[in-house]
């Protein structure tokens, strides 16, 4: 998750706005500036639209709502935040990790498709796929990997090892050659 000033909290809306791009978010931000735009042009601009008792009510009732909805926001967002933060149980990276390490390449080819399904987006866990899927012989779906790795976001930190990984499918694919 991106760090965010806390203050975006108190903009009801926009903490899902900022981290997630959410569409619900947008419209909850935009409709509490249009009802604080009316609520201000109704009291300083056009006073006489509303009675002083109703105006008050109405002021009020949107700092309720400001506030329940700010609330409302700050746990929102803590939540999701907390359910996209790994817990070391769930971490399966470092037991892929293991069963990779002593050879036992079904176990860990299990768990690093299990990672892969929970987040599409994990540069780690598909880079050492990769890496499985070509000490297995297995070279197409190892280079179909690579490929949509160097798509992702992430895959920056790992270029070195994703150039090396390909050279390494290359000769793989030489000495496939050569011994058929």
């Amino acid at each position: 998750m991106r760090r965010m000033p806390w203050t975006t909290c108190l903009w009801p809306g926009l903490p899902q706005l900022w981290i997630y791009g959410s569409w619900g978010g947008l419209a909850l931000a935009l409709g509490t500036a249009a009802a604080l735009d009316l609520l201000v042009l109704a009291t300083f601009g056009w006073s006489e639209l509303i009675a002083p008792g109703l105006r008050s009510a109405l002021w009020a009732v949107f700092a309720l709502f400001w506030i329940g909805a700010a609330v409302w926001s700050a746990v929102q967002c803590r939540r999701r935040a907390a359910a996209e933060r790994p817990r070391p149980a769930e971490d399966g990276f470092s037991e892929a990790l293991d069963h990779y390490l002593k050879g036992d390449y079904y176990q860990a080819e299990r768990v690093l498709e299990e990672l892969l399904r929970r987040n599409l987006r994990d540069v780690d866990a598909r880079l050492m796929l990769a890496t499985l899927l070509r000490h297995t012989g297995r070279l197409e779906e190892a280079t179909r990997q690579l490929d949509t790795l160097v798509r992702l976001e992430g895959a920056g930190k790992w270029q070195w090892e994703i150039e090396r990984e390909k050279d390494l499918l290359a000769e793989a694919r030489t000495e496939q050659a050569a011994a058929a």
